[in-house]
């Protein structure tokens, strides 16, 4: 895969168009860069202060539409996760980042 495959796979035009184009149509708003090498694909999670892993994707390893589409998931996921650690409070009212309990991914 190389640049123009991606920017297709994103229906986008140019750089500035995929990055608004991944934040808009992923649950979580998650980002893309571009690099000379690849891709960098990762998100910030709203109502905390992290964000998920960031995952890159080399053009020399030849990636796929696939393999775009399942770190994409994996952001989604970790996305979730990370949410409902900051954001989601017990019947104390607490949340799991509040009484300490561990981060939500690796």
């Amino acid at each position: 895969m190389n640049k123009a495959m991606v920017l297709k796979f994103f229906s986008a035009k140019d750089e500035e168009q995929c990055k608004r184009n991944v934040y808009k149509y992923t649950e979580c708003g998650a980002w893309i860069e571009f690099k000379k090498t690849g891709i960098v694909l990762g998100s910030i999670v709203e109502g905390s202060d992290e964000g998920t892993n960031n995952y890159e994707l080399n053009y020399k390893d030849k990636f796929t539409e696939e393999d775009i589409q399942k770190h994409i998931d994996i952001i989604e996921e970790e996305a979730n996760s990370i949410w409902e650690w900051a954001n989601k409070e017990d019947e104390n009212g607490k949340t799991n980042a509040e009484i300490g309990l561990d981060w939500p991914i690796l």
